[in-house]
């Protein structure tokens, strides 16, 4: 019994000094990390800035986040592009959203507006504190920074280049299209979806009919949110990008995900290039990625993300044809 015991102690110690390595190697990233507060006009943001180990720095490449209690990082899910881009000269700058871990305020609290003078009062500090990393200016963003990137570089002048992956255009539209997708996948019937997409329809309308959540409830509606999430959708139940990408100054690459279940790829490549010069625009679609950009090897099973996320990240959680051709873009910019 002894004997089995000790076989069985060697064998655990054995297992937890290779996963420990798997661990080490595959969280092992080319890139210096530092951990900032930089402050805005009325809030305190816990922020990090990523730069390459050596050589010089061309730029600094700013994230916007999409919808979601985000942190600076989102868990080190931004890891793997931050590296490429570090490799390619670049610093990332990113920071939690307002009241996400020690950054103060209330994110719901936030317009889309709102969201881009934060995005620009980032890159004023950024300006007078490490100037040293703000030879060139880009943005890079996810889903609703597609409300937020436009704007920043509407206000501004010094924006060299935008990055948007599967970005939001009109909000209601792609509201629809996430709830019809979801009533599908649920095993609905083509009937049963619309019925679905007319009852989002129904309640979006309370929505802004309704002052606050207490009232939507009483008129019927049927969504489950809080009372400050509530007033989130309420005011961005409006929003269209489109103005605000007829103004876009800045070289604008967009990614679209040909598997994405969240935002119309079709619609909003058609609206890009409506309203962009298409000197300043390029577009590509990664054929078997969706909304996350997650490899589509593991995208099917939250056990494989979860544990991929954990212990090989920078190898097989994001889609290598994303990650290769994010980092072509910036090498060429």
């Amino acid at each position: 019994m002894k004997k089995i015991m000790i076989k069985l102690l060697i064998a655990l110690i054995s297992l937890g000094v290779v996963l420990t390595g798997i661990l080490l190697i595959g969280n092992n990233y080319q890139f210096k990390e530092e951990k900032v507060t930089i402050k805005t006009e009325k809030n305190s943001l816990s922020s990090v800035i990523v730069t390459p180990k050596e050589g010089n720095i061309k730029g600094t490449i700013f994230f916007v986040h999409g919808d979601g209690a985000q942190n600076a990082t989102q868990d080190g899910g931004y890891y793997p592009i931050m590296e490429r881009f570090a490799k390619q000269g670049y610093a990332s700058v990113s920071w939690n959203k307002q009241g996400v871990g020690k950054s103060s305020g209330n994110w719901l609290d936030q317009s889309m507006d709102d969201r881009a003078n934060e995005v620009s009062e980032v890159i004023d500090w950024v300006k007078i504190n490490r100037p040293e990393i703000a030879n060139k200016i880009g943005l890079w963003g996810a889903s609703q920074a597609g409300w937020v990137i436009p704007k920043v570089d509407n206000k501004r002048n010094d924006i060299d280049f935008s990055i948007l992956l599967a970005p939001g255009v009109n909000w209601l539209s792609q509201s629809e299209y996430y709830t019809a997708n979801q009533a599908k996948d649920a095993g609905k019937t083509e009937k049963e979806v619309q019925q679905e997409v007319k009852k989002f329809r129904k309640d979006s309308d309370l929505i802004v009919e309704k002052k606050n959540y207490k009232e939507y409830l009483k008129s019927g509606g049927t969504s489950e949110m809080t009372e400050d999430r509530y007033q989130f959708v309420k005011r961005s139940m409006s929003l269209d990008a489109t103005n605000d990408l007829k103004n876009m100054r800045s070289r604008v690459h967009l990614i679209l995900g040909g598997k994405d279940k969240n935002v119309n790829s079709k619609n909003t490549e058609i609206a890009y290039r409506e309203s962009i010069d298409p000197a300043n625009l390029t577009v590509k679609t990664i054929n078997d990625a969706e909304h996350r950009m997650v490899n589509p090897a593991i995208v099917d099973s939250e056990f494989l993300m979860t544990t991929t996320a954990i212990f090989v990240p920078k190898y097989y959680l994001v889609s290598e044809a994303f990650l290769d051709y994010s980092e072509e873009l910036v090498k060429g910019e």
